[in-house]
C-alpha cells in the first residue's frame, strides 16, 4: 500500500477542517420584509478584520408621498471606523429632499466628517448646504461649507494648526 495518497488525503482533510473552523468566525444576518407600500433590509457581517451594519427603510402611499432612511457603519479590528445615513423625501405637491452625511475616522484619531441637504420646492426652486470637517493625525483642523440657493453660490472655510490657532488653507 502506498503512504502517499493516505498523507495526501489527511493533509487536504487538515487544512478543510482548519479552514471550516477560520470560517465559523464570520457571522452574517439579513432580515428582509416588504409590502407594496413599505419594507426593509437589514444586514449585518462580523469576520477577522471588521464589523459591518447596513440597513434601509421605505414606505409610500400611494398617493405620491414616499421616504427611504439608510444608514451603515463599519468598525475596523484596528479601531478604524466608517458610517453613513441618507434619507429622502417626497410628498403629492412636488416637494422633495435629501439629506446625507458620511464619516471616516482612523485610529490613530484622523478623519473626515461630511453632511450635506437637497430640497426642491413645488415650484422648482432648489436650494442646498454642505458641511466637511477634516482632522489630520497631528490634530490640524479643517471646517468647511458650502451653501446654495436661488442660483448663488457662497462657502467658508478655515484651518487651523495641531495649537488650535488659525493657519492658512492649502491651495490646489
Amino acid at each position: 500500500m502506498n503512504t502517499v495518497p493516505v498523507l495526501t488525503r489527511m493533509f487536504v482533510f487538515a487544512i478543510a477542517l482548519a479552514s471550516c473552523q477560520w470560517a465559523t468566525g464570520r457571522e452574517r444576518f439579513r432580515h428582509v420584509e416588504r409590502s407594496p407600500h413599505a419594507g426593509e433590509i437589514e444586514a449585518a457581517r462580523s469576520n477577522a478584520r471588521f464589523e459591518s451594519r447596513r440597513s434601509r427603510h421605505w414606505q409610500a402611499d400611494g398617493q405620491g408621498n414616499a421616504a427611504v432612511n439608510r444608514q451603515g457603519s463599519v468598525q475596523g479590528r484596528r479601531g478604524g471606523t466608517a458610517g453613513y445615513q441618507a434619507a429622502g423625501q417626497r410628498d403629492d405637491a412636488g416637494n422633495a429632499s435629501r439629506q446625507r452625511s458620511a464619516s471616516l475616522h482612523g485610529p490613530g484619531g484622523a478623519g473626515v466628517d461630511r453632511s450635506g441637504s437637497i430640497s426642491r420646492s413645488a415650484d422648482g426652486s432648489v436650494s442646498g448646504t454642505r458641511a466637511t470637517t477634516l482632522t489630520t493625525r497631528n490634530g490640524g483642523h479643517y471646517a468647511g461649507s458650502l451653501a446654495f440657493s436661488d442660483g448663488q453660490v457662497s462657502y467658508s472655510g478655515s484651518c487651523q494648526d495641531a495649537y488650535g490657532h488659525p493657519a492658512p488653507c492649502r491651495q490646489r
